[in-house]
């Protein structure tokens, strides 16, 4: 699925949700243009490995049940984003190259704008027409409720995730591989293709990548010639160098042999898409990192293992 097509999905079902009113400029500014949009990737590449038939009449519908499921994830991503970057939590100051929402529009626009898109997230799935819906539904609000995601944040922003490495790991799967989860079981659930022994092994698949994602994503923050305060606080590879490299070294391998037992073709490739984008960040910024961390590590092994998921 192109990235094109998931904008004007997501320019359909934003369109559609929203008061004639002024505020629908600051709902606009915050989704639109999107940005690497790799959750709602991973809705549609789940769905065209496991039922292409299926994903070639869902693609061109705006309203097929895995166009309303991409728009929910992003729009609930978006709305994270725009509570993560106000000056009680984050504070940061841009978004996806431009100004932060709050500071565009103001703080309490971008709070109630974020409160609207998790709305929305939910008013798109209760128009999901699948048998399994309702299983969707239930699995969407307890992995990105009080006891998932927004678990996860409490635990960044309580820094309890800095006490241990342990704490660390914990708070990334629920911030982050929790909606990768939905993303990816989510798009499982509802491509009439019921088989439990794979959906068991889709949890395993995406709550690696989850993790994988993040670990890596906090290393190419490093290569960053200076750091937010906030990344100081908390990055990982700052606290637990050791530890980070160990991890995600193996999380890499880990994912690496379950994903070539699952046969996912178009979904790794999305996968495969993200290490290269973090390796054309990380390989050259190898120099940052080393004096951000205050020693000297041996990336190789994490850089090898990417490059060869990248080759596949």
């Amino acid at each position: 699925m192109q990235s094109e097509k998931i904008e004007k999905m997501l320019t359909h079902h934003l369109m559609g949700n929203l008061p004639n009113h002024p505020v629908h400029d600051v709902y606009t500014y915050a989704v639109l243009p999107g940005g690497k949009l790799f959750r709602p990737h991973l809705v549609w590449s789940v769905l065209q490995d496991l039922n292409p038939d299926l994903y070639e009449s869902s693609k061109i519908n705006l309203n097929s049940d895995h166009a309303r499921l991409s728009s929910a994830v992003e729009f609930h991503h978006t709305y994270t984003l725009l509570h993560d970057d106000l000056p009680c939590m984050d504070n940061d100051l841009t978004r996806r190259g431009k100004a932060c929402t709050h500071i565009v529009y103001g703080e309490w626009q971008a709070l109630l704008a974020g409160d609207g898109l998790l709305n929305i997230s939910y008013q798109l799935l209760t128009k999901i027409k699948d048998q399994r819906a309702l299983e969707l539904l239930k699995f969407f609000g307890w992995a990105l409720g009080p006891k998932g995601l927004i678990h996860g944040q409490v635990m960044d922003l309580s820094q309890e995730m800095t006490k241990s490495f342990s704490n660390t790991l914990r708070t990334h799967e629920l911030k982050t591989a929790r909606l990768i989860q939905v993303s990816i079981l989510g798009s499982a659930l509802i491509a009439n293709v019921q088989n439990r022994k794979a959906e068991k092994n889709l949890w395993k698949y995406s709550r690696l990548l989850g993790i994988n994602f993040q670990l890596i994503d906090d290393l190419s923050e490093l290569a960053e010639a200076t750091l937010s305060a906030h990344e100081l606080d908390v990055n990982p590879w700052l606290k637990f160098p050791a530890e980070a490299l160990k991890q995600t070294l193996k999380g890499l391998k880990d994912f690496e042999a379950v994903s070539g037992r699952q046969k996912m073709p178009n979904t790794n490739k999305i996968v495969s898409d993200y290490y290269k984008k973090m390796l054309s960040v990380i390989e050259p910024g190898v120099d940052n990192i080393n004096k951000h961390v205050n020693e000297k590590l041996d990336l190789v092994p994490v850089i090898l293992v990417m490059k060869s998921f990248s080759n596949l």
